[in-house]
């Protein structure tokens, strides 16, 4: 094998560093793929970039086979398989991201903030509740079986109401809680000024919530009221309240 400049030496890392595949390094410099292999070998790829390149792997393998071939496949669940791609998460690393969470949001993280970890912490400890008490946390309650407090005494349903409560506490946002539609028997879960703010927790998942929160609609709209509407992904896995609620931050000014 012939012995490479030290220039060319140099640049087989730096391609390898970028996530480039030895085959692609050694087409790019026109040198061998044993002479790749040999200078670059050391350098070490990040999960994402061995993901990638395995990922394109795969889509080369499959543009080769006959369109039969590709529909056997995808019936036997064999191909663009989920597990092939997920990066493979230690259990230290985990533990890490719920303590950084933690760090940075000043409040003890949830399932719901982590959805996409869901497979990777059931695999290393099989249930949320492990990992949360591993991490060194208490559990938190189901999201809506427990009643809370929030941080200027009102009552709330939910950890997501306590959360919006605490968030317009925190902005000097004068607020009430559980407050009725004009005469109806229906309520909203806050109520600023004019406005009704309504966080729509369980909306697609009981079927019963969904005709609640149609019938509460449907009224809000016939009286032409001002409501503001919230959903978990206003508050998971990061809080969008200062955007979602904008205008309400504007008024306290």
């Amino acid at each position: 094998m012939k012995m490479l400049s030290k220039r060319v030496q140099q640049k087989t890392q730096l391609l390898r560093a970028k996530g480039n595949s030895y085959r692609d390094i050694s087409k790019l410099l026109h040198i061998s793929l044993g002479s790749t292999y040999t200078y670059s070998n050391k350098t070490l790829l990040s999960q994402a970039q061995k993901i990638k390149l395995k990922r394109r792997g795969y889509n080369k393998g499959i543009a080769s086979l006959s369109e039969e071939s590709i529909n056997i496949a995808r019936h036997k669940g064999g191909l663009h398989s989920p597990h092939h791609f997920q990066i493979k998460y230690s259990k230290a690393e985990l533990i890490q991201l719920l303590r950084n969470y933690q760090e940075k949001y000043h409040r003890m993280p949830t399932k719901r903030d982590f959805y996409s970890y869901n497979s990777a912490f059931r695999r290393i400890f099989a249930s949320w509740n492990i990992a949360i008490k591993e991490a060194g946390f208490s559990p938190n309650p189901v999201l809506f079986a427990k009643k809370y407090i929030a941080n200027d005494g009102h009552k709330c349903d939910s950890f997501a109401e306590k959360i919006i409560d605490d968030w317009l506490f925190v902005k000097n946002i004068l607020h009430e809680r559980n407050v009725r539609y004009l005469n109806t028997r229906y309520t909203a879960d806050f109520k600023i000024g004019d406005i009704f703010v309504e966080f729509f927790g369980l909306h697609g998942q009981l079927k019963r919530y969904d005709v609640l929160m149609k019938r509460k609609l449907k009224l809000i709209k016939q009286n032409k009221l001002k409501l503001i509407s919230l959903f978990p992904d206003d508050l998971f896995p990061k809080s969008k309240l200062d955007v979602v609620l904008k205008r309400l931050n504007s008024k306290s000014k």
